[in-house]
């Protein structure tokens, strides 16, 4: 019966888009019956033993049958049959008849049918009327079922299925049993669309299906869409059971005003079971054809892939234009703790990414990485060992904007660890900085800790002191020497405390807790300024870096301080559940120092305070939620930072959101300041007759420019959806890049056209896919009798 049942799962994954359904377990089905032999009346439910019992019990011959099954197939074989009908006679140990009513069980399936024939001897089964054989809430249903167990043969008239994990149902003129784990179909049709809505199906003349090499054969496929034949083969071959196999995939298709035109035709090759590759031919209608491809291999200690492309004589800039890449992961068992990897990446100039690709998490990338590094972790410590490159993606950039290569880096953590009643950690590096038209050198740096804490159930204490300390080897000497050196002593105290109290707020049970904090840290002033800065920038200023000793990022630079942060935060928690319904944060640093280490064309800090800090964020209800951040300088007034945003999601297929962002003088590595305002809306909503509208607007209001747009409609037809969808994307300062995705998917079975989830995903918050599969009829409140 499970082969029985296998065979008709494999229906769901007709045009290999598909994995077939959970495989059922094995059926027994009849060949020829003698209705003539005297039978005595039997009970009205019966067990009855298999033959491999019996012949161990001396009823039957032991020896084995031609084609004698393996071990599994015994174990099922084995199992007991149980037979309930409203009148059952036969003969006992050779045969019986049942009929009205009748019901066959297994340990896991179960077959249904108005008369029923069992020949015990031969393990053969003859059903008629109404045969339904069932699985969980799979099924399969005909007027007649005939199987032979021991050489695997029968058929099944006019068979009807349904597969409850994908929804998929279909019809067949004739199964036939042909062996050992094959099957041939004639006259197939599958669909996933609910009863008794037809919007789409496939039809096949025959099918042929081999569940030793998990291949299924078609022939004669044509595809059906609201009622008009869309597509057609002669001949298709898929994989069963979800496992790969060599074959085209579905065409990609685009248009943007860089590229033109664009079709890609990616084809897989299912080399082995542990390694794969695509290729993928591009044809761009304003570039020429682009060849590439991807190789990807795994293995229990090691895995990775490889990628490439080859743009020959670009139209637009006459060049050969190119992408190489290698990631690889590898661990060592023989050395526990030990881990390496690989992340190579290379393009041909800085602009192949604007010009050649419609990602953003590539067109705004500045720096290309290429590294390898081992690590090593045991406990407390871990130690990384690395070689980091960067190929910048800046066009005409100069050396003074281009990242240090690391050539190497190795890096010493080892978190604290308590003894004595104190918690000690060091943190420690070695790299080797490289960058033509750049000061070079080497750099040693070294920060050991030591912390004292304490801690109650309302309140808690730290108090951390440290040395940090850095050694330089340069290849030109800064102020006479080419060996400068720093060491710097580090002191912070943390202390904060807890309040709680219980309030009604619009009807509802809340905790509201206060928990004022406060962070003192001390580092005194050394001259660093005729040290290279190899890696060092200006930190965000926000809550988490209130709370942190260093005002800059990287190790080349360590700010003087003698700074007091007073901060405060209240949530509102929600009295039954305990969730967090809504965090209020204020805070603010006093300094008592003047500023006396400045990075670059930094200006000094005038104000003996910080600019003041005031936080929101919440989920308000289970449709609204909040987010804010507001830093304003108190001296004068000035807002020097906003942002806001909401979004508000009723439920599944419905989201909107939006956000504002203004920045009033931001200072990069340069002295530029760049004046930032910036607002970004997206959302997702139906408009009536399955029809949503979704999009994203993202505006520079200080540059009059159009960072990125999204927009388009999405039909959501249950069993089917299309979705249009338009992108505009700026790839750099004059730079912009247009796309049209078109996509037709068919629930359970194939999407045909260019993919825009990924697109929708990331830009719209909330966004939800509503097609998902049919789903189950039981879940519905249905049953087969439904067709």
């Amino acid at each position: 019966m499970r082969r029985l049942l296998r065979a008709w799962s494999v229906l769901g994954a007709l045009a290999g888009a598909l994995a077939a359904a959970e495989a059922f377990a094995q059926a027994p089905a009849p060949a020829n019956a003698d209705r003539g032999l005297p039978v005595p009346v039997l009970t009205p439910a019966t067990r009855l033993e298999p033959p491999a019992q019996q012949a161990r019990k001396g009823l039957l011959p032991a020896e084995p049958r031609a084609g004698a099954p393996d071990a599994a197939k015994m174990e099922i074989e084995d199992s007991p049959v149980f037979i309930r009908a409203d009148r059952i006679a036969g003969i006992a140990e050779q045969f019986l008849e049942a009929e009205g009513g009748v019901e066959l069980r297994t340990r896991t399936q179960t077959i249904r049918a108005d008369w029923l024939r069992y020949d015990i001897v031969s393990d053969e089964i003859w059903g008629k009327g109404s045969v339904v054989l069932r699985q969980g809430i799979d099924w399969v249903t005909g007027p007649e079922l005939r199987f032979k167990r021991d050489a695997e043969i029968g058929f099944f008239r006019d068979a009807r299925f349904y597969f409850g994990e994908n929804g998929a149902r279909g019809t067949a003129a004739d199964l036939q049993f042909a062996g050992p784990d094959r099957y041939d179909v004639v006259d197939a049709r599958f669909t996933t669309c609910a009863a008794p809505r037809e919007d789409w199906y496939l039809a096949l003349d025959t099918m042929e299906l081999d569940m030793d090499r998990k291949i299924g054969t078609g022939r004669n496929a044509t595809l059906h869409f609201l009622g008009a034949p869309v597509a057609y083969t002669p001949w298709i071959q898929f994989p069963l059971s979800g496992e790969r196999k060599s074959g085209f995939l579905v065409p990609v298709l685009g248009s943007s005003e860089s590229r033109g035109f664009e079709v890609a035709t990616p084809y897989y090759l299912n080399l082995a079971p542990d390694y794969d590759a695509t290729l993928v031919p591009r044809y761009m209608s304003k570039r020429g054809l682009q060849l590439g491809g991807q190789f990807r291999y795994l293995q229990p200690e090691w895995a990775g892939e490889f990628n490439g492309a080859y743009l020959y004589d670009d139209l637009k800039t006459g060049t050969n234009r190119y992408l190489v890449s290698w990631k690889h992961n590898q661990n060592f068992p023989q050395l526990p703790g030990l881990s390496g990897y690989l992340n190579l990446n290379h393009v041909s100039d800085a602009n192949y990414f604007s010009d050649l690709s419609a990602a953003v998490s590539l067109t705004s990338q500045s720096a290309l990485p290429a590294e390898g590094g081992l690590a090593w972790s045991r406990g407390p410590t871990s130690v990384l060992a690395r070689v980091q490159t960067y190929q910048s993606l800046v066009p005409n950039a100069p050396p003074e904007a281009q990242t240090y290569d690391r050539v190497p880096q190795l890096l010493l953590n080892v978190n604290e660890v308590e003894w004595a009643g104190l918690d000690f950690g060091v943190a420690a590096e070695y790299a080797s900085f490289r960058r033509p038209g750049r000061v070079e050198g080497e750099r040693v740096y070294a920060y050991p800790t030591v912390a004292w804490s304490r801690t109650g159930p309302w309140w808690f204490f730290r108090a951390k002191g440290g040395v940090n300390s850095r050694y330089y080897s340069l290849d030109q000497p800064r102020e006479g020497s080419s060996t400068p050196s720093v060491s710097l002593p580090i002191a912070s105290l943390d202390a904060g405390i807890q309040f709680e109290r219980q309030d009604t707020i619009f009807g509802r049970d809340i905790i509201q807790t206060l928990e004022p904090r406060a962070y003192y840290a001390y580092i005194p002033y050394r001259d660093q300024q005729t040290l290279p800065n190899f890696d060092s920038a200006p930190d965000d200023f926000n809550f988490a870096q209130l709370f942190t000793e260093n005002r800059y990022l990287g190790y080349d630079r360590i700010g003087d301080a003698n700074q007091l942060t007073l901060a405060a935060t209240s949530r509102f928690l929600d009295a039954t559940s305990g969730e967090e319904r809504l965090r209020v944060s204020v805070g603010q640093r006093f300094y008592f120092n003047e500023q006396q280490l400045t990075l670059g064309n930094e200006t000094p800090r005038a104000s003996s305070s910080s600019d003041f800090l005031v936080g929101v964020e919440g989920r308000l209800s289970s449709t609204w939620s909040v987010a804010g951040l507001w830093q304003i300088n108190l001296d004068n007034g000035d807002t020097e930072r906003f942002n806001a945003g909401a979004r508000y999601t009723p439920g599944p297929g419905r989201a909107l959101g939006g956000t504002y962002t203004y920045t009033r003088n931001a200072v990069d590595l340069s002295g530029a300041a760049n004046y930032l305002r910036q607002f970004d809306v997206s959302g997702q909503w139906p408009i009536g007759g399955n029809w949503s509208l979704v999009g994203r607007w993202n505006y520079s209001l200080a540059d009059s420019t159009t960072l990125e747009a999204v927009g388009g409609v999405e039909y959501n037809g249950d069993c089917w959806a299309l979705r249009i969808v338009g992108q505009r994307l700026t790839t750099s300062l004059d730079t912009t890049s247009t796309s049209i995705y078109a996509q037709l998917e068919l629930s359970g079975f194939a999407r045909i056209g260019t993919n825009p989830l990924e697109l929708l995903r990331r830009t719209v918050p909330g966004y939800q896919k509503l097609n998902e599969s049919a789903g189950s009829l039981l879940e519905r409140g249905g049953d087969f009798n439904e067709f």
